[in-house]
């Protein structure tokens, strides 16, 4: 009959909280240390190291090597993102202007995120020549991570309706009740789009971008005995007014912004769309107009 073997068990060590403590402010860096490290990654930290092994000259040389280097990651990153997503569709040939400012925007995109959007930007032009302009590119160039994923909220809290296919934020309906509505002022039922991480103020930062219209805008008055076509992110409805004088209050994306989103293709906000369909409930009968699909402007 077999033994069992005896396991000795290991110390265990015993840590204060106070020892956690100092533990933790250890591992938070100091801007004197950041900066170093940033001035090293960069080839530009001689003065603060006090390495003067090299001349001046060579230093620069060795900071520009080094920036070559990154650049051409960045283009292969973004060029072989941009060929695992094609399906081998029938592709056109990108005018060499487009193509020229391409390459000198996307040497510089150095976020992962910011290079998956713009390997879509590649494979949209490659597929469909033309389609994305140089304006919309310039506009890409200037925003951060941060704005784009600012956008990419705007984009999912975005609709369409009528014959018009824009992109737009729908922030509320305006209407009239009770007796003699035409000589009262009209109630507006506002869709809160801060309660979605939206707030107006980050708007105003997308309109700065050039992405939406600074001006909130008015739809005609609906007429009450025809229905009009509804999209949300897939979603197809059928609105039928309640009332007659009704109206739509919306912002509408820039055709810079419009080219930009229909990259980003349909994403839906779930808790967003039941406070939608709660807004429009109240003044219209909704009728669901199919199943849901991958439906893109």
């Amino acid at each position: 009959m077999g033994t069992e073997s005896q396991v000795n068990p290991q110390p265990v060590e015993v840590v204060s909280a106070t020892e956690k403590k100092s533990s933790t402010k250890n591992t938070v860096k100091s801007s004197r240390f950041r900066i170093q490290s940033l001035a090293r990654h960069h080839a530009v930290g001689a003065q603060i190291d006090d390495d003067h092994d090299k001349t001046l000259q060579e230093r620069t040389e060795n900071r520009q090597q080094k920036q070559l280097q990154r650049q051409q990651q960045n283009l292969e990153r973004i060029f072989k993102l941009g060929y695992e997503s094609c399906l081998d569709e029938t592709a056109g040939e990108p005018d060499p202007d487009w193509m020229h400012h391409f390459i000198a925007i996307t040497q510089d995109i150095y976020s992962p995120p910011m290079q998956k959007l713009w390997s879509r930007i590649l494979r949209q032009e490659v597929i469909s020549p033309g389609s994305i302009s140089l304006k919309a590119m310039t506009t890409l160039k200037q925003m951060t991570q941060r704005d784009a994923q600012l956008f990419r909220r705007a984009c999912m809290l975005s609709c369409h309706f009528g014959q018009d296919n824009s992109k737009k934020l729908l922030t509320g309906v305006k209407f009239k009740t009770g007796l003699f509505r035409q000589l009262k002022q009209p109630s507006i039922d506002k869709l809160n789009l801060g309660y979605f991480s939206l707030p107006y103020s980050h708007l105003l930062e997308l309109m700065e971008l050039g992405l939406i219209l600074n001006t909130e805008l008015e739809s005609g008055q609906l007429q009450r005995d025809l229905a009009l076509h509804f999209y949300y992110q897939g979603s197809q409805y059928q609105l039928q007014p309640t009332k007659y004088g009704l109206s739509l209050l919306y912002y509408r994306l820039s055709p810079v912004g419009q080219e930009i989103a229909q990259l980003l293709g349909n994403q839906r906000h779930d808790e967003y769309k039941t406070s939608l369909i709660e807004l429009l409930n109240k003044h219209f009968i909704v009728t669901h107009d199919s199943a849901d699909a991958d439906y893109i402007v």
